[in-house]
């Protein structure tokens, strides 16, 4: 393939990944439909839009994306995110006489539709399935795949800042501004980490087990709070 059409190629999957958050975002914040409508409109955008455009355009979307990894490597990954998990929760002991995060909870419970007794299975969801989804489309397709047909440096940017751009729109209405940039720093930076360790093993597993762990902690202050 030449450097044109390498270009060319890098440029479509940026599109799809921002089309892809467009939409969702739309659905989240204009549409707000019930939490299991949510969810499965996300499988849709989130994995069968990207494997349609995939399969349309004859990209070898997975690859090595989606390997298996071995023993040694996934009790590292757990000990990774076991500490991103303390991490987080020691973040939240240290700054919870700074911010009102009862306030944010019932802000966020509010929105999300979320109240004691719908509370553990969109836990379940969000650590397991929705951690997924998003490692896919933000690992797999905008940092490994972008990854073959642009530069490196770029497939770090662009994967991140969509990553963290993302998530800001959906608690942005719900957050101070002061914790709303330090969500986008940290969620930028939390990014490039994801990159960093997908790209090492080939595989979007390492960041997924670091997301599910980041998102436990935040169920976890969640769960204090509702």
């Amino acid at each position: 393939m030449g450097t044109a059409e390498k270009r060319n190629m890098a440029r479509a999957i940026m599109a799809l990944v921002v089309l892809c958050c467009a939409i969702m975002a739309f659905v989240e914040v204009a549409v707000e439909p019930a939490y299991p409508v949510k969810s499965g409109i996300k499988v849709i955008v989130f994995l069968l839009f990207p494997l349609a455009a995939a399969k349309a355009a004859r990209l070898p979307l997975f690859g090595r994306s989606l390997h298996l990894l071995e023993g040694r490597d996934i009790a590292k990954l757990l000990a990774l995110g076991a500490l991103i998990y303390g991490v987080i929760l020691g973040g939240y002991a240290l700054t919870r006489g700074i911010f009102d995060y009862g306030a944010l909870v019932a802000s966020l419970s509010a929105d999300q539709r979320v109240d004691s007794g719908s509370f553990w299975g969109v836990a379940l969801y969000i650590s397991l399935c929705n951690s997924l989804l998003e490692e896919f489309l933000f690992r797999a397709v905008s940092f490994l795949l972008l990854s073959r047909y642009a530069a490196r440096r770029l497939a770090y940017t662009f994967s991140s800042v969509a990553f963290a751009l993302y998530h800001v729109a959906m608690i942005g209405a719900s957050f101070p501004l002061p914790l709303l940039l330090l969500a986008l720093i940290g969620l930028a930076a939390g990014g490039c980490i994801f990159d960093y360790v997908d790209e090492r093993s080939g595989t979007i597993y390492p960041s997924w087990v670091i997301h599910m762990f980041a998102d436990l902690a935040i169920i976890t202050i969640w769960y204090l709070h509702i």
